[in-house]
Order: C-alpha cells, then structure tokens, then sequence
C-alpha cells in the first residue's frame, strides 16, 4: 500500500542537486581554463625568445658596423682583394633575412617603425647585391657610393633596433598585464566558488531538514491515507497493467466476500466481473494498452454488476482511474454496493406508476362518469322542460321548481368536479381578449344583490380605477372565481355588508381584487386549508350552508393558470378579505386581441324556421325521449338512430335537413361517424351536424368542426338551447347560400343592422371609447406598413396586425374594411411590393370612408374624430 501513495508525491531534490553540481562544476572547469592560460603565459615568458630578438637586433647592428669597417678598410687597403667585405655583406644580409623571415619575429613586424626600416634594409641589400657579385675592378669603382649607403642602412638598422626594443618592452608589459588579470580572475573565481560552497553547505543544511519535515509529513499522510482506504465504505481495489490485483481494502473484503490474502496476486476480472461480462472488460483493456481507447478510465462514475465469492450478482457504482507507479502505470477502482438504492428507486418507480396509473383511473372514471351523471340528468332536466306549467296548481309548480333547482345544483356539482380534474391535467385554456373589468364586476353586483338581500346584506362596488375600463385577461374565468368568492360571502355573512374592491398595485401589471365582508370569519387554523379540494368550514350560521368544497380550490387553480395567486386574510367575528392578484396587461411580445366575438343570442329568441327532417344519433334512451319531444314541439320530425353505424347508414340513404350526433357512443363513435358522413356521398352528406356531448373543452371542439360538424350542444339539452343552436347553424348556412348565389355582389361599406345591435348593447361612451381607440391602432398600423415591408420579419407583423384590425373592423360592422385588411393578410408574406403599395393605397382611401359612414349613420357622434 506505501509504494503506491509514494507515487502522489513529489521530490525535487534530486532536481535541485543536479542544478548545484552543474554550477559548481561550472566555477571549477572555469578556474582551471584560466590556470592552464595563466601556466601558458608564464611559459611564454620563461623562454628566450625575447632575450634572442634583443641579440640578433644587436647583431644586425654590429654587423652593419663590421660591414662599415670592412668598407673603409678595402678602401685603404693597396691591394684589391675585396672578400672580406663581401663576407660582411653577406653576414649582414643573413640577419636580415632571419629578421624578415623568422616566425619568431612576426610579432615584432607587426610593428610600424620595425616594418619600414626593415623595408629600406632590404631595398639597401637588394640594390647592392648585383654591385658585391661583380669583379673587384667594377665593386671597387663604386666602394664612394657603396659608403655612403652604408652609413644611411646603419642609421636605419638602428632605428630598427629601437624599435625593436620598444616593441619588446610593450610586449612584455602586456604579457605582464595578462598574466596579473589571469591570475585575478582565477583569485575572484575561487572566492566565488568557496562562497558558492558555502551556500550549497547551508542550502543542502536546510534541505535536510526541510527533507526530514517533509519524510515526517509524507509518513503521516501515508499513514492517513492507508487509514482512510483501510476503513472506507467503497471496495478500493488496485490492479497492474495486466489486471493482477496489488491492493485490496477491508471494504473489498466485505463487499466481494474474498479476503485480502486471497484477492492479492489474483486477476481482478476472474474474480468480481460476472462471467458474461469478462470479454467485454479484456476487450477493453486491450483497446486502452494498444490505442489509449478510455471508455470507463477517467470517465466518472458508471453503473456496472459485479459478483462476489458467493457468484451472486448486484449492482455497483464504479469510478476507474489510472496513475504511475515505480512498478509502471495501474489501475485504481473505488467501488460501492448499491443494492438498496436500486431496489429503493425501483420501489420508488413502482410507486410512482401506481399514482400515473391511478391518476389515469380518476381521469377516465371522471370522464365517464361525467357522461353517465349527466346523461340522467339531461333526461331529469329535460322532462322537466317538457311540463306545461300553465297547467299546473301552485303546488305542482313549486314542486316542479325544486326538482329543477336540484338538478341545476347537481350538474353544478358535476362541473366543479370536471374543471378540478381539467385544471390539474393542464387542459383548462384561458380565452384572453380585452374587456371592461370595472363592467364585469358591475354586472356580478346586479346579479347577485338578490341573493344577497335574502340575507339581509348589502353588496357594494368600491369606486375602482378608470384605467380598469380596459384590461386583456379571460373574462370569464375572472367572472366564475369572482361569483364563487362573492357567493361564499353572501353565505357566511348575514346582516352585514360585503364590499368589492379592485386596486391596481403596479399599473395593470398587478391588479387586485378583493371581497371583504363582515360575516363570522375564519380561524387561523383553517386559513392555510381552505383552499383545498373538498374542504369545507363548520362555522357557518347553524350549518345551513351546504357544498362541495371545491369552489375555492377550483378559484385558486384559476388563478394561478391566469398568472395570478389567490389569497384570504381572516379574524373570527370580524369578517373575512379575499384578494386576487393578476397581471390584467399584455405580457412582452403578445399582441392583445379584441373580442370581435358576436354577442350571444338571447335563448329565449324564437327563430322562425320551417319544419326540418331532423336525425338523432343518440343511444340513450332517456335523452332521446326527450330531445324528440322538444323537436317536435318545435314542429320538427325527427328520425332515431341507435348507434354511430345506424347513423351513418341512414344519412347515405336518406336525405335530412339537420343531424343531431352524440359523441360518446359504443362502438362507433360521434366524431368517426360525422367524418364517414361527410366523406361519402350519401344525400346527407352536407347538411349541417351538431354535436351534443356532456362536456367540450376548446381542443375538443376544435376536433368536433375538424370532423365536420357545425355546432355543439351541451348536455343537459333544453328548449331554448335547441332553439338558438338551430337558428344560428341555419343563419350561417343562409348567408353561405346568399353569397354563393351572388359571388359577384359587393360588400357593403357598413353593415348598419350590426352597428345598430352594437349601438343598444353598449353605453354610447363605451362604444365611442373603443372606435377612438380602434382609429388610433387603425391610423398607426397604415402609416407603418411601408415600414413593415423591409424585412420577411416585419411582414410576418404585418400580417398578423392586419388580422387583428381585421377583427376589430368586424366589430364595428365594417365589412368592406374587414374584407380589404384580410386580403392584406393573405398577400403580405409573398405578394411583391407594388401590389402591397396598392393596396396601402386602398386603405388610405377606405379607412376616412368608413369613418364618414359610421357618422352618417347616427348611431355614434364621432365629434372631433379625425380620421388619418
């Protein structure tokens, strides 16, 4: 276990060692290069070379002088014999051939002055050496001249000589001045080297001692680390190249069951990996020792089986890494049994597809049971249409009164069930539009100070902010969590007062709402449970007050879904204060839209229709009774079919005016038979089909005209439901049929029948607040279109703009304008420039048109409402 911790540590000893011999060798070799010069110059200098140069620069001149003397003396001489002057001549001429030629004396030619007066010896002894070879008669004839030559080299031989010997004493003092640097420099060298010893004595001091300190902590770290290995909870175990297990720790031995002495030496592979994994674990020990290939080696934690001595499988967390070791490189592996985490987490698995699987269950059986609980009901309700209750004593109609008081609770009950369950699975969609909240809350008021007055209290409308005039949120989702907050006050509070309050905190980013009353109130208690499903609070007025318990978790539900949180503050006796926070503004980048919708039908209209061949697919027997019942009072024929087959059988054989198709059948279902319809070419084929189905959220309508039908009627079905679906599907396909028979008549500028209907639903300032802001939007969007064509982007905006005022057009009754913004939508992703120009145009012209004509037309005053 030691020599594989020695391997986390490092030691630069050796490191700093090698640095100081490398130096010291250094200072060494540089000492002895300067002795071996400073040994070299003092050779030199021992030599005779000097002495030899000053004694053949004496002798040049002596010679020179003999040759002199010579010359005078043939001169005097009676006899003509001349050879000792030659000699001289000769002896002389030797010594200056040794001067010009010598190695010895390269130094001293160097010199200028040596340099010259050797080059006028030499031209002296090369003129006269052809005059020293000729007879004695002819050399004798010119001895006059010969002398005076002899007397001009012998002044130039000396100032050779001179110069020689000044030469030679530069030399020697430069010598001199070598030998003294020489000899410093190697004296500074030694100091340095014995300081640099001195320096490598304390640093090698300190070394041990920091090596002592270091040897002491590197043995308590070992001994920590085998300590911490030794009693870890994960199985260490270390392995060589070759897979032979080197270490193996007490966690090992208790999760693998084969002790240390056992393990050691043993090929890890033939030992933990189960039998079916071990070529796969060789193949990949080959790839990492031949390619360096690591798919688990330094790759985190991954989740293997491993077997143990007893050859039982379980699963491991294992995390692989790989070091250096004197012996070569090994492996490392921390191991961890997780046996029970698995096993907790398959539990937990297991668990949690119970709940998935019974939330399904809850799902499907609310579903069904929506269907069953409202089919009866449908039937109950229906009958109860069915009565002539001019015809009945007082008793009977109050009878009458609440079997249908019950039944409308009963279905009350059904819904809040089903928005709990639609709530939950994320399938409740918000309709936003703008709307007029201080309006909705004006109309909760009216339509609840009866119920209130029953109980002796007063229903108020605290004066909100103007800027609440126009808000975009889902109406009527505000109106249903209002009505429930507003009705649980009404009910637990009697002789008082019940106050509506709406504050905007932040602009129309935070709208609060509140319901205070002085009813009994609530405990703290209960504050932090009101707001869960079935929860209901004994404190009422001698429980007198019955429900379900869902009204508060289905507001609170709502409220989130709509961006907002719900609330209660509360004291007993004193009362209680619900409040609602929303954000009643456009969110970022969301284009608000108008509720361009057309206003609902009154229900009790009565719509002039001839009689109709009406089929109903319906396999209750119940709501066939009494749907038949009330088609026929209408003066309708109606024709059953049992199921979605028998239905679809009879549209393709005989021709009806209308079909009236359930959707939640057995067997064939409403949706697969209206598509069958629809795709044969039955006589049938095109006749209008209404849904009628217990429960419809907006995708599921969606589907419903996806399949090819017109319109849904909601169970439980009424008279006045059945009167105002007929007469709005027929209306439609009465103004299809107007305009195919008439493809080329022009559109109207205003519709004045829809702007009169506009103008007695709504309070002349209220329209003439949302023409204003209408023309303003209207204005800005056709002054910016030339901006919008510059990019694909914008145009996508535009195109969208021009849907949104297309909307807000139709409100108003302006169909021509309506009609010319939707080809505007059509054309702005890919119609060219030009046309779009043209069609800016068009706007420009028809939007003061329009204005002009909604003036005309007296419904609104339009003062000071310019158009662009």
């Amino acid at each position: 276990m030691q020599r594989k911790i020695d391997i986390i540590f490092n030691d630069n000893g050796l490191v700093r060692r090698g640095l100081t011999g490398f130096v010291v060798s250094l200072f060494i070799s540089t000492i002895a290069v300067l002795v071996m010069d400073a040994r070299a110059q003092m050779a030199r200098l021992e030599t005779a070379s000097s002495d030899n140069i000053q004694w053949v620069l004496s002798q040049t001149e002596t010679e020179i002088v003999g040759l002199k003397i010579a010359m005078y003396e043939a001169r005097l001489a009676e006899t003509l014999d001349l050879d000792e002057l030659r000699l001289r001549f000769d002896i002389f001429y030797s010594r200056i051939e040794t001067l010009k030629n010598s190695p010895v004396f390269d130094e001293m030619r160097q010199d200028p002055e040596v340099r010259s007066a050797l080059t006028e010896i030499e031209a002296f002894l090369a003129e006269w050496v052809p005059a020293i070879d000729s007879p004695d008669p002819q050399f004798r004839a010119v001895l006059p001249e010969f002398a005076v030559d002899i007397d001009a080299a012998h002044r130039t031989s000396r100032e050779m000589a001179l110069a020689g010997i000044e030469f030679f004493s530069r030399t020697s003092d430069l010598r001199r001045t070598s030998v003294s640097r020489t000899l410093f420099n190697i004296a500074v060298l030694t100091v340095a080297l014995v300081v640099l010893l001195l320096m490598v004595a304390i640093a090698l001091l300190r070394l041990a001692r920091q090596r002592e300190r270091s040897a002491t902590e590197n043995r308590l770290t070992r001994e920590r680390m085998e300590t911490i290995i030794s009693t870890s909870l994960d199985a260490v175990i270390v392995t060589n190249r070759s897979g032979v297990i080197e270490e193996y720790n007490g966690a090992a031995e208790r999760i693998f069951g084969y002790s240390r002495d056992e393990a050691i030496g043993q090929q890890m592979a033939d030992l933990i990996i189960p039998p079916q994994f071990r070529d796969m674990h060789h193949a990949g020990m080959k790839r990492y020792t031949e390619h360096g290939e690591a798919r688990l080696i330094g790759k985190g934690i991954a989740q293997l089986e491993a077997t143990g001595k007893d050859g039982k499988l379980f699963p491991v967390d294992i995390s692989l890494a790989s070091a250096q070791s004197p012996g070569g490189e090994i492996f490392i592996g921390f191991m961890r049994d997780i046996s029970d985490r698995v096993q907790a987490e398959q539990a937990l698995k297991r668990a949690r597809d119970r709940a998935i699987e019974g939330e399904k269950h809850k799902a499907e059986l609310l579903a069904v049971m929506s269907h069953e609980m409202r089919t009866p009901l449908n039937g109950l309700l229906g009958t109860l249409d069915l009565f002539e209750t001019d015809s009945l004593n007082p008793k009977q109609r109050r009878h009458l009164r609440i079997i249908r008081n019950s039944g409308k609770l009963l279905l009350a009950h059904v819904n809040d069930v089903l928005d709990i369950s639609r709530l939950d699975a994320g399938k409740m969609s918000m309709r936003k539009t703008r709307f007029d909240l201080i309006a909705l809350l004006t109309e909760i008021i009216e339509s609840q100070s009866g119920r209130a007055a029953q109980n002796g209290n007063r229903l108020v409308l605290s004066p909100p902010s103007p800027a609440l005039h126009e808000v975009y949120s889902d109406p009527d989702r505000i109106r249903q969590i209002m009505l429930n907050l507003v009705g649980n006050a009404i009910k637990f509070t009697k002789d008082g007062t019940i106050t509506i309050e709406a504050e905007c905190q932040n602009g129309l980013n935070e709208v609060e709402l509140r319901v205070i009353d002085t009813g009994v109130g609530i405990e703290e208690a209960d504050l932090e449970r009101i707001f869960g499903d079935f929860v209901t609070i004994d404190n009422s007025y001698g429980r007198s007050n019955t429900g379900t318990g869902l009204g508060l978790g289905i507001s609170s539900r709502l409220a989130s879904a709509l961006g907002g949180m719900l609330g209660a503050e509360s004291e007993p006796g004193d009362g209680s204060l619900f409040w609602m926070r929303l954000p009643l503004a456009p969110a970022p980048g969301e284009t608000p839209q108008i509720d361009s919708a057309a206003p609902t039908p009154d229900p009790d209209l009565e719509i002039d229709l001839p009689p109709l061949q009406i089929l109903m697919v319906e396999d209750n027997e119940v709501n066939r009774m009494v749907a038949r019942e009330m088609l026929e009072r209408l003066g309708h024929s109606v024709t059953e079919a049992y199921d979605g087959a028998e239905g679809v059988e009879r549209a393709n054989r005989e021709e009806y005016d209308l079909i009236l198709m359930d959707i939640s059948m057995p067997g064939m279902d409403g949706l697969t038979a209206a598509r069958l319809i629809r795709s044969g070419d039955g006589p049938s084929a095109d006749v209008p089909i209404i849904a009628t189905t217990a429960h419809a959220l907006p995708e599921e309508v969606v589907a419903f005209r996806a399949a090819g039908m017109n319109d849904v009627l909601i169970k439980p079905i009424n008279g006045a439901a059945i009167r105002r679906v007929l007469g709005s599907v027929f209306m439609e396909f009465a103004q299809d049929a107007q305009a195919d028979d008439d493809p080329g008549a022009p559109v109207p500028l205003l519709n004045h029948t829809h702007l009169a209907e506009l103008s007695a639903d709504l309070p002349s300032d209220r329209l003439e607040a949302a023409l204003r802001t209408f023309a303003t939007e209207m204005t800005t969007f056709v002054a910016e279109i030339r901006l919008m064509l510059e990019t694909d982007a914008d145009r996508a905006a535009m195109a969208a703009e021009a849907h949104r005022m297309a909307g807000s057009a139709g409100v108003f009754g302006a169909e021509r304008l309506t009609e010319l913004l939707r080809e505007l939508q059509t054309m702005a992703p890919d119609a060219p420039l030009d046309a779009l120009l043209a069609k800016r145009r068009e706007l420009n012209a028809l939007w003061p048109e329009t204005l002009s004509e909604i003036e005309r037309s007296g419904h609104v005053s339009l003062a000071n409402l310019e158009a662009p």
